[in-house]
Formats: structure tokens, sequence, C-alpha cells
């Protein structure tokens, strides 16, 4: 089944409520469905683990689509493509793609300049861009909205300036263990951000305390944000340069310049402040830096599979106008030896990964029906060279971890299908409800 990308917005929300009217709907008294119990239709939708086949089984009739609003429904367990545009796809039976729905979304955050920068568990995090004209560019909200309850929560905004009765402010600067240079964290200190990617440490309804890191990537400015629930504002570090991937691995965070391998470990503490990075270590390996000094370029990303932390290193040949994928390697770190060691990994015993621009998660291909094993489903977003000028594109694919192949995903992203501006365009990202 093909992606299909639609710029017009009716047609069937991806919860199930309907945006248009359907004729079945209209027609809900003559339908012969219309008197099935409750209780069977809720016991029907829990099994149904696509929200392409909910949406199309509660567009029946009106009853249908009543009864499930008095049903809590589990998440699904396939893996959905947030899509720009507030779109959406999911994966069927067979490892296809649904096409695209829709999503309805509460008032306050539905908009058409929402971009989302981070996913966790239904949780996605969005930005909408400032609307001072002194700070274009930058983002100005942030929020978080849970897919499925609809759920919504403020974030400090991305742009902090200097006011009367400024107070609070403190600077605090930590060597880099095993590297040069440190890294500087500031409190309460004026700030503009246009975040890049966020992570989460738990899920804000989990009942733990979550902490949130977000990377910004400006022209001008090139830092780390943290940030959780009781703290007014976010807590900016500087002194690493470049964009960067993020991920919580036992009880710390692991910060890795995508361009460049280079791979570092933040410690996290509390104060009166809130959550505050104590230590900061670069993790010196031989492996990583061969990586670095090989030719050609690189991406690369982590992951956190069955308690291991998985780097992902893409290498391509960009010698030509047209960008060629070399080589995909994935590896486990293993952090208990003295240096920290590497080892190739040629299989994720049957486990899909989901790499994105934003972020990467893992899931048992067991979890649903006709799924194929050892792939990593690739939606990334890259500066593609025209010949005059870089422009965003999207580099869409699955490799095969056992047989080393790949093979195109779907049908391309193209930028043109969403209408986004293209100095800000938003990028594809996958959300695991269970992951």
């Amino acid at each position: 089944m093909s992606m299909v990308f639609c710029a017009e917005t009716s047609g069937e929300a991806f919860d199930g409520r309907s945006q248009k009217r359907s004729r079945l709907e209209m027609d809900a008294g003559v339908s012969l469905w219309a008197g099935l119990q409750s209780d069977v239709l809720g016991m029907v939708l829990c099994f149904l683990p696509c929200l392409a086949d909910r949406t199309s089984m509660l567009s029946v009739c009106r009853q249908w689509h009543a009864t499930s609003r008095d049903h809590v429904l589990l998440p699904p367990r396939h893996p959905l493509l947030v899509l720009p545009q507030l779109r959406f796809s999911c994966f069927c039976s067979g490892a296809a793609l649904t096409a695209s729905l829709r999503a309805w979304m509460p008032e306050d955050v539905e908009a058409n300049d929402v971009r989302f920068v981070g996913s966790f568990k239904g949780w996605l995090v969005g930005v909408t861009p400032s609307k001072d004209h002194s700070s274009r560019g930058f983002d100005g909200e942030c929020f978080m909205v849970n897919l499925f309850s609809h759920k919504v929560l403020r974030l400090p905004p991305l742009i902090k300036r200097l006011h009367h009765g400024f107070s609070g402010y403190s600077r605090k600067a930590l060597p880099i263990i095993n590297g040069s240079g440190e890294v500087n964290f500031t409190t309460n200190n004026i700030y503009k951000m246009s975040l890049r990617r966020v992570v989460l440490s738990a899920a804000p309804d989990s009942g733990s305390k979550c902490i949130v890191v977000a990377s910004s990537y400006h022209t001008i400015t090139q830092t780390l944000a943290l940030w959780q629930p009781g703290m007014i504002s976010w807590q900016v570090c500087d002194g690493l340069a470049g964009p960067k991937d993020l991920v919580f691995y036992q009880g710390k965070l692991y910060v890795l310049s995508r361009f460049l391998v280079r791979l570092y470990i933040f410690e996290l503490e509390e104060d009166e402040r809130g959550v505050i990075v104590s230590r900061v270590e670069h993790c010196v390996t031989t492996l990583l830096h061969n990586h670095h000094i090989r030719p050609g370029d690189v991406l690369s990303n982590m992951v956190v599979w069955r308690g291991k932390l998985l780097l992902i290193i893409r290498r391509y040949d960009t010698s030509s106008l047209r960008r060629a994928l070399c080589e995909v390697e994935v590896f486990a770190l293993d952090f208990s030896t003295n240096p920290y060691g590497c080892t190739t990994i040629h299989s994720f015993e049957g486990d899909c990964i989901f790499v994105d621009s934003c972020s990467c998660s893992s899931l048992s291909a067991g979890l649903y029906d006709g799924a194929e094993g050892d792939l990593i489903y690739f939606v990334d977003q890259y500066s593609k060279y025209d010949g005059n000028s870089f422009k965003p594109s999207y580099d869409t694919f699955v490799y095969n971890m056992r047989d080393g192949t790949t093979r195109p995903f779907a049908v391309e992203l193209s930028p043109h299908n969403f209408g986004a501006p293209k100095d800000k365009l938003a990028v594809p990202l996958w959300l695991s409800p269970l992951a």
C-alpha cells in the first residue's frame, strides 16, 4: 500500500473523529450493524493494532463512533509516521504504510506552523515559530501533547529576554573529562532557541519526574537545553558544536555529535533550581576515532535496544551531485571496560529500529503481524545540493541487517508535498506508542 499525501484537511480524523460525515453515518438509522453491543465493539477495537483499521471501523455508523468514546483504548502496537501539517500514517499488516490521515488535535495546539521535534510513548513535542520580527528563524512556544488522550502540557518559551527584576542568574563551567575544553551551563539567562530534537527521560504522565532535553541548532547559536516540571526557564548548555543526537540510558544523558561521531556522557543531578549537569565525559574509543578520520559524509544515531546502547553509523559518498549510501554499521557500546568498547552487530534478534531526524526507537517485530525483523527504517532529513544551493530533502530507505541490502521505503517524502516554507521545513518522525 503506497503512502498518499493530501493537502486538504477534510476526511477522517486519525482518532476516528469525523471531519466530514460519510454517507453511512448520515443514514445510520438503516445500518444493520448499529445495534451491536457496545461491550463487543469495545473488545474488537482493542484488538485492532492499526489506527487506520480502527478509523475505518468507527466510520460505519454514528452509533459505533459514539460507542468508542465510552471505551479507553490501548495505544496501537504499530509505529506511526508523524508527517508535517498534522498528518499521520501507520503500519498495517505486512509492514506497509496506510494512506495518511489528518489528526484531530486540541484547538490550542492545532496550527499549520507547528513542527514536531520529538516523541515518547504517545507524546509529541511541538514548537511554533516566534511571532517577534526581531527573532525570525527562532521558535517561540513549546508544548507536549498526547496523541491519544489529547492532554497538553506547556513548557517555558524558547526565547527569554533580559528584563527588570532579572534574578537567579548563575553560570557554571565544567571541564570535559578525557577531552579538551569545557562546557558552560547557565540558569535564568537570556536565550533564543530553534529546536531540532527533543528527548524525554519518561512519559509526562508516568508518575516519575520527566526530564526534557532539547538540542537547538541555528547559524548563530548551537546549544543544549534542560528542563523539568517546576522550572520556570530552560537551563542552557554551550560548548558542543554541530547537530546532536540525544538519549537517556541507565540514568545518564548521552550526547552524540552526529557528523563527528563524538560521544559525551552527561551526569545529571537536582538542586533548588531544578535539573543540573554535574559531570561531562568524552567517550574515547579507537573505533569512533577511526570513523571520524575516514573520508565521506557521516551521519550517526543512538538507540537503546534490549538494555544496550547501540550506535548506528551511515557513510555517504558525496563526491558527485548524487548522494550515494556507502555503508551502514551498527555497534553495541560497552561502558564496563576502560577504554570503552564497541562490538559490531549484524542482528536485532528479530526486532526493528526506527530512525528519524529527531530520535530513534526499537520495537519487537513480533508485536504486529506480517512484519519482518532485523530491519532499520530510515526517515531522515539532509541538505541536498542541486548545483546552485543546498535544499532540504529526505533520506528514506530500509536497511536489512542480515544481508546488508537496502530498498526504497514506501514513497519519497518530497518537501513539495507538505507546502512548508523551505527555511522551516518540518521533518517526519516516528512515534512508537509502546517504545
